[in-house]
């Protein structure tokens, strides 16, 4: 663990290894970001002593929009996607290959962070038209932030922010707005050394689950964050998780997916909503957190992913044919049957919530019989656990075998956000026969479960007859 000795107060922050204010770059350098929407409100700023350093280069101006038309895999996504684009004395690269560095050495300037805000708890204000209840309000973001002096300190980064337009609440939030993040991303991937995702808290761990799979191959941090309380509030969780998700963004150890919420960075696809009314909203229940902020910021170094060997990649078509189901006793399968069978539905996969490490009742052979239905028609039936911790352990139990032989695919210690991102990102990649998708359910692609080299062994599968147990500073018990 490497404990930055860094001493947080609300008007500064210091972390190690911080740029001397000499070497900031002026604002005019940095270019407006390359999105896929309209922009509302663009604000860029940087600390008040700021000056120009005329032996730093600046950054080639944001291409433009090519003669050629998109490929298939834009279109689908939103029209007038750029697939392609180039700058002058450099040669055509693809948009959805990037290259993982940035365009000039991040020790000779100061980090560049973009921020995008969708919407959420965050940017919302007592709105007049609605009796004063609370609402997202645009531009409300950027002004805020303009005003926040933490935010000229020499230690933080540039900004950029971008809010979309309308800004959505995040139960409105799905497949098509996480590719217009992921393809936002590739697209200004060059420019900034890190992002930040501004959204609501509701669906924020599906969100952030999905990006970690649609972006391959990630060598720069994107950290979600959001809060409970908004940050027109005169006591606000808001302002804290704002500024410490831009100091994890432009930290060169973060290379995945995040989410910040309170006091801890987590790993995004291993993040879950645990509470609607505690400034505590997120725990990721089967790892520990990437970093926990306090007097100090401690992180856990040899959790980080380590950084990506390839070019940047972004799948950003995600097959969403999938249906949940949590268990509960006395439950009717006919209704499982009808949508396993229903060729109407062209279902691709179907999560159980089981009770416990993957047990379903032993009395329910018609249940078996739906899911040998399902290995049939190639829909593939993945066990996760509704237990918050713990493993599915398919072969531990005889349900667990009857489940096994009938093709039902272990979640391991993957929450649902999780399963259910990885199966639409699988399943969206069209270049995976079924058989492929069902052997990489069981792979950790993105950090996202616990291998079986890693998890502890079932209980009692060792004779534990004449050992010896010790606590408390090694008095025997």
């Amino acid at each position: 663990m490497q404990r930055l000795v860094s001493r947080l107060s609300p008007s500064v922050v210091r972390l190690n290894r911080a740029v001397p204010s000499t070497s900031i770059l002026n604002s005019s350098s940095l270019p407006p970001p390359a999105l896929t929407t309209d922009t509302k409100r663009n604000f860029t700023w940087m600390p008040k002593n700021a000056r120009p350093v005329s032996s730093t280069p600046p950054l080639p101006p944001p291409t433009s929009p090519p003669t050629s038309s998109p490929t298939s895999e834009s279109e689908d996504v939103y029209p007038g996607a750029i697939s392609r684009c180039q700058w002058e004395g450099a040669g055509p690269f693809d948009s959805y290959n990037l290259p993982q560095h940035t365009y000039l050495p991040s020790h000779s300037r100061k980090k560049r962070v973009l921020v995008l805000c969708t919407g959420g708890t965050l940017t919302m204000a007592p709105d007049s038209t609605k009796d004063g209840g609370l609402a997202p309000v645009e531009g409300a973001l950027t002004e805020w932030m303009s005003n926040m002096r933490e935010l000229q300190q020499d230690e933080m980064p540039e900004i950029k922010v971008h809010e979309y337009s309308p800004l959505l609440d995040s139960s409105d939030m799905g497949p098509c707005n996480w590719a217009r993040i992921a393809v936002d991303i590739s697209k200004n991937y060059l420019y900034f050394d890190g992002f930040v995702v501004l959204t609501g808290t509701d669906t924020m761990a599906y969100t952030a689950s999905a990006l970690s799979f649609m972006l391959e191959n990630l060598g720069k941090p994107v950290i979600f964050t959001g809060s409970q309380i908004p940050l027109c509030e005169a006591y606000n969780d808001a302002r804290r998780n704002l500024i410490m998700s831009l100091i994890f963004a432009s930290r060169d150890t973060v290379n995945e997916v995040g989410v910040f919420f309170h006091d801890r960075l987590l790993r995004a696809n291993r993040s879950t909503k645990i509470n609607t009314d505690r400034l505590l909203a997120f725990d990721s229940p089967n790892m520990e957190p990437l970093a926990n902020i306090g007097i100090t910021i401690d992180e856990n170094e040899h959790l980080f992913l380590p950084q990506p060997k390839g070019r940047l990649r972004v799948h950003s078509e995600m097959d969403t044919r999938l249906m949940t189901v949590r268990l509960v006793p006395g439950f009717d399968d006919s209704v499982i049957k009808y949508a396993v069978e229903n060729p109407d539905t062209n279902m691709k996969a179907l999560v159980l919530q089981l009770y416990g490490a993957g047990n379903m009742p032993s009395n329910k052979s018609s249940f078996i019989q739906v899911l040998e239905a399902a290995r049939e028609r190639e829909i593939l039936v993945v066990a996760t656990t509704q237990c918050l911790t713990g493993s599915v352990m398919l072969g531990h139990y005889a349900v667990g075998h009857a489940l096994k032989e009938a093709g039902v695919v272990s979640a391991y210690d993957m929450t649902v956000e999780a399963t259910c991102c990885k199966l639409a990102y699988l399943f969206g990649r069209e270049d995976l026969t079924p058989y492929e998708v069902k052997r990489l359910m069981g792979v950790s692609l993105r950090g996202e479960m616990t291998m079986d080299s890693q998890s502890s062994s079932p209980p009692f599968t060792e004779k534990i007859a004449g050992m010896t147990f010790t606590q408390n500073r090694g008095r025997k018990v």
